[in-house]
């Protein structure tokens, strides 16, 4: 892989992403003392906060890491790096508008909505464009490839949802949730960090990398489980909902296979942020896989509640908040400090990372995330808003070390 700061955009140009990111996972998780735990997954309180979390801290996590990862990876520049000034002001519009709908009055949502769709339109273009220029042809770049593809369509389904909710048109919004939720979380969010981790962990974690077949056993699987559902609303609803959970269980325990033969193969062992968050991650993974497994056979609201807490506050927000310990200061690094190497003193890399404060967030948010997680199983709702508490004083901390990092002298 060529690292070369002439394919990705510059770090004052991701800044916002970074930033905005941080302070949505901040308010986010501020928020969970206001809402009720014990509240169904359709209550539209409930709805609101997974799309704050999910647009505002996930979302624009990952378009900050992939615009500067992806063509590192595929080793081209941008095709047009200048949507990224643009895009992050059409996420946080549509997703001020959205909060608007779920919070105040059902007419903000489509409107929201709209202004989503611009953004990730713009992003998954822009990206399937720029992975066209690519001459590395791997399973990575088309897993990168595909789950734009499930981004565009997982958008438009939640466009159409919004209409059929305000009434725009004549459709029934519940008929399109699972093919919403399961192109946007597993087609695009779970995809993406499947590839981008292959890359990611050896590279952070000295391990080997898996051969590019392996991972393609996986990622076709899974794609074909994404697709498969994509398609349940229209025909055979039942039939293929259950064809495409059983290749999704499949792709997701070759992935875990995977992981588990990349971590066993470690050089060395070093037990850094980056690898502390990696460990609550990973785990948070495993558990979530199988709670929402089991729910399948059940279909208990309380295992289903659990499994999807655990996947987005655990899975999802340890391994972004572990990877930007590592790759905001990288960024700064060789982007702003390597070229003055020889014309005066630069920090080293090391020196980039708020170490205590990273340390503090850890805890506090693994002991937070633990504590909500037993509060959703046994019902109580005290335990919950505690575990809510502490995640609310990491996120004040993960936030206070995003603009750390990014403080250029």
């Amino acid at each position: 892989m060529n690292v070369s700061p002439n394919f990705s955009p510059s770090i004052k140009l991701m800044k916002p992403y970074f930033i905005l990111s941080g302070f949505f996972y901040l308010l986010s998780m501020f928020l969970l003392l206001l809402i009720n735990p014990h509240a169904p997954l359709s209550d539209f309180s409930i709805v609101g906060w997974v799309h704050l979390y999910m647009l505002g801290f996930i979302m624009m996590a990952i378009f900050s890491a992939m615009a500067q990862l992806g063509p590192i990876v595929v080793e081209t520049k941008h095709h047009n790096v200048n949507v990224f000034k643009y895009i992050w002001i059409f996420l946080s519009v549509g997703l001020l508008l959205m909060l608007g709908g779920f919070y105040i009055n059902i007419g903000f949502l489509a409107f929201g909505g709209f202004f989503v769709f611009i953004a990730m339109s713009m992003y998954a273009v822009e990206f399937l464009l720029t992975l066209k220029n690519s001459k590395r042809k791997t399973s990575i770049t088309n897993a990168m490839k595909m789950s734009s593809l499930f981004l565009l369509i997982g958008i438009i389904s939640g466009l159409t949802i919004s209409f059929g909710f305000m009434g725009i048109i004549d459709i029934n919004p519940h008929l399109l949730l699972k093919m919403h939720t399961f192109g946007l979380i597993v087609g695009f969010v779970i995809l993406l960090i499947m590839g981008i981790s292959i890359i990611l962990i050896p590279m952070f974690g000295y391990s080997k990398r898996i051969s590019d077949n392996e991972f393609s056993n996986s990622f076709l699987t899974l794609s074909a489980g994404v697709g498969i559902m994509l398609l349940s609303p229209f025909f055979l609803t039942p039939f293929l909902e259950n064809i495409s959970f059983i290749l999704t269980f499949l792709a997701i325990a070759l992935y875990l296979y995977q992981l588990y033969k990349m971590s066993t193969s470690r050089a060395k062992i070093v037990h850094d942020i980056w690898a502390k968050s990696m460990y609550v991650g990973f785990v948070s993974f495993v558990i979530s896989f199988v709670l929402l497994t089991g729910n399948l056979a059940f279909e208990n609201e309380t295992v289903l509640k659990l499994g999807m807490w655990i996947m987005l506050v655990g899975f999802f927000g340890f391994l972004i908040m572990g990877n930007f310990y590592k790759i905001i200061p990288f960024l700064v690094w060789f982007q702003v400090y390597s070229p003055l190497i020889e014309q005066r003193p630069v920090p080293m890399l090391y020196e980039l990372l708020p170490e205590k404060l990273s340390r503090y967030q850890w805890f506090y948010s693994t002991l937070g995330l633990i504590l909500s997680s037993i509060g959703i199983l046994i019902h109580e709702a005290q335990i919950f808003y505690a575990g809510a508490a502490f995640l609310a004083v990491g996120a004040v901390m993960f936030f206070m070390a995003i603009n750390k990092m990014l403080k250029i002298d």
